[in-house]
């Protein structure tokens, strides 16, 4: 038999093999015979290279995203959101009397479009925006619920939910906390930066799954939603009625009703079904089950007309409030912490819960030994909302002390919050600060996790200079003390804001250093410029946060560059549009406005986020507001367009590549 005849059967086999065993969970063949197949295929592809292929079942693991990160592309049909329900009266007054529709579970995880070319896929992108996604098909490839071939050679664009089972995520979380690193508080943040990740090889361990629930692409002989749905299961996808359950009874929360006034009772049945599941959800979507009228009732700008997500309220439990523990934050901050008996909520096991503050506490009375009630607020974050069963005799007293080094704790007039003032000797607020300005919201340097940052603390750093001066790290191991050096190295010479951000100025986030940074090129003409930072900062507070950092930290700074921290943006100075700022509004068509931006900059402007008496030009797209052209006007600032932006660069106007200009998804 020929090798690329052979290769084709065992490519179809396998491909059968996997749909069987993660779509329907019922396999045909044993893991051995599997393995022989799998092998035979591997040989053969090895010894004729040029019949490899990319959609081969031995390539569920390719190439590492490119260096830049994932290709921005453009969805030439608007990825929409749904609107939320949250009573029986509002799913019954958002459809006719009697409308059948079909209920579906609503996963918690991250919408993904799928393109089939001839059954081949060919692209995956995400959401993104509704307008611009990112193509994640290299990684996406790694899912095995994702048909790489369909089981009929048809062309069509699929959407639907990547998810991490329940059972994976609480796996991956121990594993987390085993290495020190922080473990996802829910699956949907897990699945949304697995998905991500740059190395297929992890995003495939991460062991994520795709669950389709719409297309859009017509097909003949389909009128219903639910029909669509089982068509697309025979070519191969796992649906919202073949969703994997954590308990040994079957059971499927997906059906066609008609809306009448037992809606209410649906939603109690469904509720107690969907936590059977083996995967996040946080409410049910309501379709219109008759293609015909969904194209009647058509699409708003944001969401589908025929479409609704009921949300329901967050999950709670009870459970026993072992012990109250105080953390101090790199402010000095000090939040009282609830430990609990471990519980089952919304998919994770919770062993800790926000007590937010000493006045919470007392608002609550709780004390140690009490039977508490928790739920996760917005699904993500568990939080003590109250006494259950009363078993002590009070209600927790704040002390007065820091828990780490025992300083007075202070706590401002007509403030919540207690604070620990010993912010050079306070272990806890040193490591937070370090912690902190090492990771990715400021100088994102790999290799610098948790246990680095205390085994640093160990050795004598006790801020950040501390940490560039260090010359002796024969103390770690080979592996952490080049990840360790490289990362150090490479955070001298980060972008302005992420600097700023690492020397952890109390208010000033991210967004805010990012601002500073569009406007001054580097740190010294930001302090030179102080009426214009007050206008900037706009908050009164963090702007004194700001001078009295300055005011006091002079020694470090200057620290910080000697040991070759920039503390600058790169700008060029002799581009078309140098020194000239810019505003922008609207839709653009060539590229997302943090694309348009880097363009800016590249050619020597810098981008304000709002319009002011400091821009030259306000960029105004499609569907621009109101408030910047008002601004503009009052300040008297030209508005362009975005065609006349690109030839002050001197460069040509092209569109973000579409998903594929020859269909429509």
């Amino acid at each position: 038999m020929e090798a690329s005849v052979r290769i084709d059967e065992l490519r179809k086999m396998l491909h059968e093999h996997n749909y069987r065993y993660y779509t329907l969970a019922a396999p045909t063949v044993t893991d051995a015979d599997y393995d022989l197949l799998y092998g035979e295929l591997l040989t053969l592809e090895n010894r004729n290279p040029q019949l490899q292929d990319c959609n081969s079942p031995t390539q569920r693991v390719g190439s590492p995203a490119c260096k830049g990160g994932f290709e921005k592309v453009r969805h030439l049909r608007r990825m929409l959101s749904l609107d939320n329900l949250f009573t029986a009266d509002d799913v019954i007054t958002s459809f006719e009397a009697g409308e059948e529709v079909l209920v579906e579970p609503k996963i918690d995880g991250l919408s993904l479009k799928l393109v089939y070319e001839d059954g081949r896929l060919v692209r995956a992108i995400t959401r993104g925006n509704g307008d611009y996604g990112d193509d994640v098909t290299v990684n996406a490839r790694t899912i095995r619920t994702i048909p790489l071939d369909l089981i009929v050679p048809v062309s069509l664009t699929v959407t639907g939910e990547v998810y991490m089972p329940y059972s994976v995520l609480n796996s991956l979380n121990t594993v987390l906390e085993e290495s020190g690193d922080e473990p996802f508080p829910n699956a949907r943040n897990a699945a949304a930066g697995s998905l991500k990740l740059k190395d297929p090889a992890e995003v495939a361990a991460r062991k994520l799954a795709f669950v389709v629930h719409g297309c859009d692409t017509e097909a003949n002989l389909i009128s219903t939603q639910s029909q669509l749905v089982e068509h697309l299961e025979t070519l191969g996808f796992q649906s919202t009625f073949m969703l994997p359950v954590s308990a040994s009874d079957a059971v499927t929360v997906a059906r066609v009703v008609l809306v009448n006034d037992k809606i209410d009772q649906l939603l109690t049945e469904l509720d107690a079904a969907r936590k059977c599941l083996d995967l996040a959800t946080d409410g049910l979507v309501f379709k219109v089950n008759s293609l015909h009228r969904q194209r009647d009732l058509g699409e708003g700008n944001k969401c589908p007309n025929w479409a609704h997500a009921f949300k329901y309220p967050p999950e709670r439990k009870h459970t026993l409030l072992v012990d109250i523990v105080l953390q101090v934050g790199k402010t000095g901050k000090v939040t009282p912490v609830a430990e609990l008996a471990p519980v089952s909520l919304s998919g994770t096991v919770v062993q800790r819960a926000s007590l937010c503050n000493a006045d919470e506490i007392e608002r609550l009375g709780v004390d140690v030994g009490d039977t508490v009630t928790v739920e996760k607020s917005a699904e993500i974050i568990p939080k003590v909302m109250g006494i259950h069963k009363k078993n002590s005799a009070g209600h927790y007293v704040f002390p007065f002390a820091c828990p780490c080094c025992q300083a007075p704790l202070v706590r401002s007039e007509g403030e919540a919050e207690w604070y620990c003032p010993n912010t050079v000797g306070c272990a806890d607020q040193i490591f937070g600060r370090l912690r902190h300005a090492t990771g990715k919201q400021a100088l994102d340097m790999a290799g610098c996790g948790e246990t680095m940052v205390r085994t640093l603390m160990c050795h004598g750093v006790t801020k950040l200079s501390d940490l560039f001066a260090l010359a002796d790290v024969s103390f770690l191991k080979p592996a952490a003390r080049k990840a360790f050096l490289e990362g150090r190295e490479k955070a001298k010479t980060q972008p302005l804001w992420r600097q700023l951000s690492a020397l952890n100025i109390e208010g000033l986030g991210r967004t805010l250093c990012q601002d500073l940074a569009a406007r001054w090129s580097n740190l010294l003409t930001i302090t030179d410029d102080l009426g214009a930072v007050e206008e900037a900062i706009g908050n009164r507070v963090t702007y004194q946060n700001f001078l009295s950092f300055f005011a006091n930290n002079d020694g470090e700074i200057n620290r910080l560059t000697a040991l070759g921290m920039t503390f600058e943006s790169e700008r060029n100075t002799s581009g078309r549009l140098a020194g000239k700022v810019f505003a922008i509004t609207g839709g653009l068509i060539s590229g997302t406005r943090d694309d348009v931006m880097r363009k800016i900059e590249a050619a020597g402007g810098s981008v304000k986020p709002n319009a002011s008496r400091k821009c030259h030009f306000l960029i105004v797209g499609e569907g621009g507001g109101r408030l910047k052209a008002a601004k503009a006007e009052k300040y008297g600032i030209p508005t362009i367009t975005e065609q006349e932006l690109y030839t002050m660069m001197g460069e040509e106007l092209n569109p973000a590549p579409l998903c594929d200009p020859d269909h429509e998804y």
